[in-house]
């Protein structure tokens, strides 16, 4: 939870693999707007911690940490082994997708995040300063963020190849990949023997692992139909 000790971080990291700081909703002012209480700095600060490793955290001034660490070790390999993720909801407030993955891509970038979830907001308890989605909780806008999440951490995307400021959105009709390729056929067809693995990861169809089997196969033989 935001606003907890560093001590407690500490000791919880010891005994946990994993560790979540919801971040809650994209941007400072859609915090500022339905969760007055929290701020960003309570957020980002445990996350920084977690990041560095175990110890305590002590500010530089110029935005920044170093850590200082009881055990003379900064990444202690049994501190969060698996990695910290977090959490945000999605159509709470007027953020855009590009907005979304744009904070995504920088929390993979500065807080080397296992994983970021995105949550359709459902308005549980009918409060009238909470937006009303007439087509209920954006259930389909979060399948989509999950697969360009996905595209970001496994198939070497950048969020700018995705969408931009005058193309914010994602496609409702299409996945964000197969998206991409209609959008850049000038680099199709792909020769499967020659292409490199950044390549075929590009490929709509073909996944990491199918890309990492193929680049094998290819070694001992051309490949075939």
């Amino acid at each position: 939870i935001p606003g907890a000790s560093e001590d407690i971080i500490e000791k919880v990291g010891f005994v946990a693999d994993r560790m979540s700081v919801n971040l809650e909703l994209p941007t400072k002012e859609g915090l500022q707007q339905l969760a007055p209480n929290k701020n960003y700095t309570n957020i980002l600060k445990p996350m920084k911690q977690i990041q560095m490793g175990s110890g305590r955290l002590i500010s530089d001034g110029k935005e920044g940490y170093q850590i200082v660490t009881r055990t003379g070790r900064k990444n202690n390999s049994k501190f969060v082994p698996a990695g910290q993720s977090t959490q945000m909801i999605i159509g709470a407030t007027p953020e855009n997708d590009y907005q979304i993955m744009r904070v995504s891509e920088a929390l993979y970038e500065k807080f080397h995040l296992k994983r970021v979830f995105y949550s359709a907001f459902i308005n549980v308890n009918g409060d009238s300063s909470l937006p009303v989605l007439p087509g209920g909780p954006p259930l389909l806008r979060e399948h989509r963020l999950y697969q360009a999440d996905w595209l970001l951490r496994y198939y070497r995307f950048h969020v700018d190849e995705l969408l931009s400021e005058d193309r914010p959105n994602f496609n409702i009709y299409l996945d964000p990949k197969c998206d991409w390729a209609l959008r850049h056929l000038d680099t199709f067809p792909v020769e499967i023997n020659r292409a490199s693995y950044q390549t075929l990861l590009r490929v709509p169809g073909i996944g990491y692992k199918s890309a990492q089997r193929i680049v094998a196969a290819r070694r001992d033989t051309a490949l075939t139909y």
